[in-house]
């Protein structure tokens, strides 16, 4: 028998006839096993009090039945078989709590609803059932807790863990259920959770049309089908459904990472959709069958071929891993060794050309159920990497690094060897470290580990260590921040961390000679551009030390002069060039003439004006007097000083011996040499330059060019200025600083404090850039505590900077629980103070609320919730992590932040992102008369010892929800919400009080006593200490100057006495595990009033 039911063909449909006796008699062999179960006396009474006759037609395979039948509603619950073996890894990794819902809950419900109301639109499909269920397992036991690992996360042991709840829902509900739960997959993975359940209720509604409109025709339909079709669904059920399937596709992400990785760089190259369909219910249903038909085959070994993108999207639904054949754009094949496949069923992709030019696979359909009101939203998704995925935190760095060479415009265009420089930069900043250097420090250890340099810099270096698929994947991530990133980051005021303005990194370069052979390689490309060809009109300043801190200018030719001609080999003339230099050799110049002096000082009142870094623009110089410039310009303007009495030795060289060493030595280079004295060179300025040509009688200005005005530059003569500014690139002073690094031409103490210095002065408050790194690095630092946490892709999208926790962040405004206390921050403890690390490189200090609106962000893609509505939150739920406060997971002592969180794997169960809010007062059992026996105040003996061992605490929820304002859209779902919870204690089966943990950050009745520094004897007498060694004596009020809660050991015990001791109004001090009983009676001594001690 298949349960089929039939009625007389003259009967109305709907309309019951009195006149038929109601009688029910099912023999046991007929009904199908799992009814047969359900059909107890209770049940059947019922029945009976509602149907009519029916009559068994046993040669026809069915049973004839009255209208009225086809109303029953089952209940569903009841319903339930033996999971297949296959799946039983699933259901062992559960914890009971999820189990108990999956097997006699709201989602076991929705699976057999679900399962009966599609089951004849379901192929047959054992082979991929058992494939599946082996995957299953496999994924499920890879992160199963077991029963210890489950206590430490406290009163979320029962939602922590894999969600896998759903898919074990439908294994205990028949093979269609299972196949429902694929379908639940398949839409879960491209389509957004309100569309997904959109969808769901449009072909939920249409089948049940479908099933009952056949009925009417035929008068046959099977039995829990045409139940179900009365049956109703709500929409809320449907999304729990929904959710569940969303929170497994997570798991299995994580787990099979590397497969799922190839095959979404395979999937990203095609071009195909779903179906062709317009209506959503055939689109669904064909979508879905021929995906289960194909999987089938070639599980069993049958090759097939993927004419449209069903089958590839059910691929990376499922976490099955055929091996492939890839067409285009060539001929590829991609052996992916899934034991599930051992009889070598290979799937074809791409013999088709593609005749759209949305990317990836991709699906179309009208949403008739999106919104409360209005026409069908026709919706259009992909399963494109770069839109449709979650990223865990490395793969969110790769993109952000996309997202700054982007911002960096032309000189972030070379993706390879930028990201080289930025993990070579970082490594000369750990050298620097290594050898002392105060800046190195301050960028590189203590709280600077966790700033965004270092986050960037092991993201670059982690990207050069990649190759074959991981490379590939790789660049997928940095061009998925370049194009979808560009506003993530915001643009930065000068790119490469400010280093390439003017040729500033000149200045790091670690040579004298490697900044002027640079300096000559930018001169003949400006000199090129602008057709300067005459010496004079463009030369290099540097500076040469004397000493460690005595040093004077130089000169030198920035393109070669022209010296004279020789003749060629057949006999032409050919000019001969020759660059030249003005070196130092301690003797004074030339006297200055008094018509001289009156232009340098018409020159220096005039136009004085400094061009230089500074955190804030510095005051001019007044002009001089004719007596203060002569004093002035008396060595020669810079420090030129003689090569007499007093004069300075250069590696124990006079520096006449110096010159005429450097001399020989460019002399025998082809350079010309000449002696400062020849030329008077004055610098009135860091960025302007007089020459007097000595033997020529002129006198020209220069500015300054590119380099570094401080130590090597090029100047150009004056009216030349505004055009060398015009035609210097980015691109060109990237390809400079790249290469001066490429060669080791760099001062790794120069480095540090350029960077230091640029950093330091950083107005963080306003650049968008510098807020968004700092968000990033405070992002990280949560997520790396969050091993299976991800964040949704379209995070990218944002623009960072701009985001309300951010704001809050800056001072913008403040509020209670928002702004950190003084000299507290509220990230998770650092290894180190920040000894002097720039504050722009460090992490937002958050509080509890704005880490929760941070998370939110960045697990949702898209909400943007300001966090004064989040004060009260102690967790977050979404998809499946749970992000809980530490004060709920760690004993009292542990001193926690308010905004340190914990990540967990699991969830509430609610769709969605769910803020977990503790009621207004929490309630505590009252002190009555009719529990005094149960109070007992024992002298303390001396030993502590844990009286709790039976304490547990539980979670629950009330009917309290909000719905969370993310902006008015019209959709039918609530995408977040704040759900009112208990956090209860329970002594054996007995209610205590519902906890506020959150005020253990907040409470100023809360102590914690120290641990003892003076090594006082450990024989030292106990005080006279009350022993609290049950709830009922900490609830009734102790009467005495010192109680002590003896739940030594035990911290969920600990963490309920102190929260309850507080509520109490009551004086807490929390002891630490070894007591010093000395301290002890100091420390208590200090209360004027009554004080708890928790033990």
């Amino acid at each position: 028998m298949q349960g089929l039911i039939g009625r007389s063909a003259m009967e109305v449909p709907g309309v019951y006839s009195p006149t038929r006796s109601p009688t029910l008699n099912i023999p046991s062999y007929l009904q199908p096993p799992p009814l047969r179960a359900a059909f107890d006396l209770t049940y059947r009474r019922t029945i009976m009090a509602s149907i009519g006759k029916l009559i068994p037609g046993f040669a026809s395979g069915s049973l004839e039945i009255i209208p009225a039948l086809a109303n029953i509603n089952f209940d569903f619950t009841l319903w339930k078989v033996t999971a297949p073996k296959e799946f039983e890894g699933v259901g062992s990794a559960l914890s009971t709590c999820r189990r108990d819902d999956a097997e006699s809950g709201m989602l076991h419900t929705t699976a057999r609803k679900l399962g009966a109301l599609f089951e004849k639109r379901v192929p047959c499909t054992p082979g991929l059932i058992k494939a599946y269920g082996t995957r299953a397992s496999e994924i499920a036991q890879a992160l199963s807790l077991d029963e210890q690992g489950r206590k430490g996360y406290g009163v979320f042991a029962s939602q922590a863990g894999p969600d896998a709840t759903s898919l074990w829902a439908a294994a205990t509900s028949g093979t269609s259920a299972l196949s429902i739960h694929l379908l639940a997959c398949l839409l879960a993975r491209i389509w957004d959770a309100p569309e997904a359940t959109s969808i769901w209720m449009e072909i939920v509604k249409t089948r049940k049309e479908e099933v009952i409109a056949e009925f009417d025709v035929t008068d046959t339909a099977h039995l829990a089908t045409l139940s179900a079709a009365h049956q109703d669904l709500p929409r809320a059920q449907i999304a729990e459904w929904d959710d569940s399937a969303r929170a497994w596709l997570r798991v299995a992400d994580g787990v099979k990472r590397k497969q799922q990785t190839q095959l979404m760089l395979i999937l990203d190259n095609v071009q195909v959709p779903v179906n062709g369909k317009t209506d959503t219910y055939e689109s669904v249903m064909e979508a879905w069958s021929n995906s289960l038909t194909q999987l089938e085959a070639l599980v069993q070994g049958i090759s097939q071929q993927a004419r449209t993108g069903d089958i590839l999207l059910a691929l990376s639904s499922w976490h099955l891993f055929p091996d492939l054949t890839v067409v285009t754009p060539s001929m590829t094949h991609v052996r992916q060794n899934d034991p599930v496949f051992v009889t070598g069923g290979v799937l074809t992709i791409g013999l088709q050309a593609p005749l759209v030019q949305e990317k990836g696979v991709h699906w179309s359909l009208p949403l008739a159920y999106l919104r409360h009101y209005g026409a069908p939203v026709v919706a259009a998704r992909s399963i494109c990497s770069g839109v449709r995925s979650r990223l865990s935190l490395q793969e969110l760095l790769q993109a952000t690094l996309g997202s700054l060479l982007r911002g960096w415009g032309s000189a972030g265009g070379d993706t390879l060897r930028s990201l080289k420089w930025i993990s070579s930069m970082y490594h000369v900043l750990l050298e620097g470290a290594e050898l002392g250097y105060d800046e190195a420090l301050m960028l590189t250890k203590g709280s600077a580990k966790h700033s965004w340099l270092a986050l960037l810099s092991e993201a670059a270096k982690l990207y050069m260590a990649s190759d074959g698929v991981e490379r590939q994947h790789n660049n997928k991530l940095i061009s998925l921040g370049r194009k979808h990133g560009n506003t993530f980051l915001g643009t930065p005021a000068e790119p490469v961390f400010g280093l390439l303005a003017q040729g500033r990194f000149v200045r790091i370069m670690a040579n004298e000679e490697e900044r002027i052979t640079l300096l000559r390689n930018v001169a003949e490309s400006i000199a090129k551009q602008m057709g300067i060809d005459r010496s004079e009109e463009i030369f290099i300043r540097y500076k040469h030390h004397l000493s460690d801190s005595e040093w004077v200018y130089e000169y030198a030719t920035a393109i070669p002069n022209t010296i004279g001609k020789k003749r060629r080999a057949d006999g032409t003339l050919c000019s001969v060039h020759s660059h030249q230099r003005w070196l130092y050799s301690g003797d004074h110049g030339p006297d200055i003439g008094g018509s001289l002096i009156d232009k340098y000082l018409q020159r220096y009142r005039g136009v004085y004006h400094v061009q230089r870094y500074h955190a804030t623009p510095p005051t001019p110089e007044p002009p001089l007097s004719v007596e203060e410039f002569q004093k002035r310009y008396a060595l020669s303007g810079d420090m030129y000083r003689s090569a007499g009495e007093g004069a300075p030795t250069i590696n124990g060289l006079t520096a006449f011996q110096d010159f005429e060493r450097r001399k020989a030595v460019l002399d025998a280079a082809g350079e010309r040499v000449s002696d400062r004295k020849d030329e008077v060179i004055e610098d009135l300025s860091p960025g302007d330059v007089g020459i007097y040509l000595y033997s020529r009688g002129r006198l020209l200005w220069y500015s300054f060019a590119f380099g570094s005005i401080e130590n090597a530059a090029l100047f150009i003569i004056e009216e030349h200025k505004p055009s060398v500014d015009l035609i210097q690139t980015p691109e060109r002073n990237a390809t400079l600083l790249y290469s001066i690094f490429e060669r080791h031409q760099i001062d790794k103490y120069m480095v540090a404090h350029e960077l230091e210095r640029r950093l330091r002065y950083a107005n963080m408050d306003i650049d968008p850039h510098l807020k968004s790194l700092k968000a990033i690095s405070t992002a990280a630092m949560m997520f790396r505590h969050f091993p299976y946490a991800s964040v949704d892709v379209r995070i990218l999208q944002r623009k960072l900077y701009d985001v309300s926790w951010i704001r809050t962040c800056i001072g913008s405004r403040q509020m209670p629980g928002l702004r950190p206390e003084p000299g507290k921050a509220f990230l998770p403890p650092l290894p180190y103070p920040a000894n002097g690390t720039p504050e722009s490189l460090l992490p937002y200090a958050l509080s509890r609320a704005q880490s929760f609106a941070c998370l939110a962000m960045f697990e949702s893609g898209q909400h943007d919730i300001d966090p004064i509505q989040l004060v009260d939150v102690m967790a977050m739920s979404s998809g499946n992590s749970l992000y809980i406060s530490a004060a709920m997971l760690a004993d009292p002592y542990n001193e926690t932040r308010p905004g340190d969180i914990r990540g967990v794997m699991g969830n509430v169960g609610r769709p969605g992102i769910v803020f977990l809010v503790p009621p207004r007062d929490p309630l505590i059992r009252e002190a009555s008369i009719e529990n005094w026996r149960l109070t007992e105040r024992d002298e303390f003996d001396g030993y502590l010892s844990d009286h709790f061992q039976t304490t547990s605490l539980h979670l629950s929820f009330t009917t309290a929800e909000t719905p969370l304002n993310v902006g008015f859209s019209g959709g039918q779902d609530l995408e977040v919400r704040i759900l009112e919870t208990l956090v209860s204690v329970y002594e054996g089966g007995t209610w205590i009080a519902d906890l506020n943990v959150s005020n253990l950050t907040t409470a100023g009745k809360l102590s914690r006593m120290p641990p003892c520094t003076s090594q006082h004897p450990a024989d030292v007498q106990t005080p006279s200490i009350t022993c609290i060694d049950n709830w009922f004596s900490l609830i009734d009020d102790p009467e005495v100057k010192v109680s002590l809660v003896r739940a030594h050991g035990n911290w969920q015990a600990r963490l309920a006495a102190s929260s309850i001791s507080i509520a109490l109004g009551s004086p807490t001090l929390i002891l630490p595990y070894n007591v010093c009983w000395k301290c002890f009676d100091s420390g208590v001594s200090r209360y004027d009033s009554r004080v708890i001690a928790i033990g």
